[in-house]
């Protein structure tokens, strides 16, 4: 578990000490000889975690030093990997896409679609780069008879990506037929679907690290595009938005008759 442990961001004592001590209460000089830490050393460890609120400490005499709780403390650890990281990967892809920007090529981690081609080959995109989970927000001008050719070849791609494990679940407006690769889908209980009047933002969030936003209009033959990004913190704030939505709406499974 040391090794573990350093990979989420403690130095080498760190590890050791926190090792031990999720396990049990110790005195110093006993936490040095379990956790192999030299004596003159272990104190500065102690400190370290304790600034960093890992570990407490009893008012006995031997001070004894412990960990209050284990799945708190690595749950913390996790979660400040996980944003540091995130914070690490949004430099690099701003890094990157000024680059490309510099050379006037186009960029992996945003990119627009104006015309009906470029808005179709973003929103095929995003259901084929779908590793987990699609959260779909389907608003009150989402017309699915409208642009049937490709709207099919949208529903076959969902289907593709459900086969290979990806969760789906949408919000659909409430007098909105779902098409029939969809129904079927959503009879199988493969397809999650509950019903929302919205006039928010079409938007697919994909497992919560990219997004597809399409700005259409009461017309949506005349979109005003389709823009995808890969952002971490916006996937993440609309994830939220459309739990929030999903809660309100109508929970909907289409009949198996």
């Amino acid at each position: 578990m040391i090794d573990e442990l350093r990979k989420l961001g403690l130095e080498n004592y760190e590890a050791k000490a926190l090792e031990v001590l999720l396990k049990e209460k110790l005195s110093l000089r006993n936490l040095s000889r379990r956790a192999g830490i030299p004596f003159g050393k272990v104190y500065s460890v102690v400190k370290e975690l304790k600034k960093n609120n890992f570990i407490r400490e009893t008012n006995s005499r031997p001070k004894l030093v412990y960990v209050e709780n284990a799945s708190e403390i690595i749950a913390r650890l996790i979660k400040e990997k996980q944003d540091k990281e995130k914070n690490l990967n949004e430099k690099l892809r701003e890094i990157a896409a000024g680059i490309d920007n510099s050379r006037s090529k186009e960029t992996k981690f945003f990119e627009i679609g104006i015309s009906k081609d470029e808005r179709k080959r973003i929103q095929l995109r995003s259901f084929k780069e779908a590793e987990n989970e699609v959260l779909q927000i389907l608003n009150i001008y989402h017309n699915p008879k409208i642009n049937r050719n490709s709207k099919s070849e949208y529903e076959k791609e969902i289907e593709n990506a459900i086969n290979r494990g990806v969760i789906f679940r949408a919000i659909y407006p409430e007098k909105t037929e779902l098409p029939k690769i969809l129904k079927k889908l959503n009879k199988e209980g493969k397809f999650a679907v509950r019903r929302l009047d919205t006039d928010f933002s079409r938007c697919d969030i994909i497992d919560r690290k990219k997004v597809l936003i399409k700005l259409a209009h009461k017309d949506v033959v005349n979109s005003g595009g389709a823009i995808f990004i890969e952002n971490e913190k916006l996937a993440e704030n609309l994830a939220e938005i459309f739990s929030g939505m999903w809660d309100d709406a109508r929970d909907t499974v289409c009949s198996k008759n």
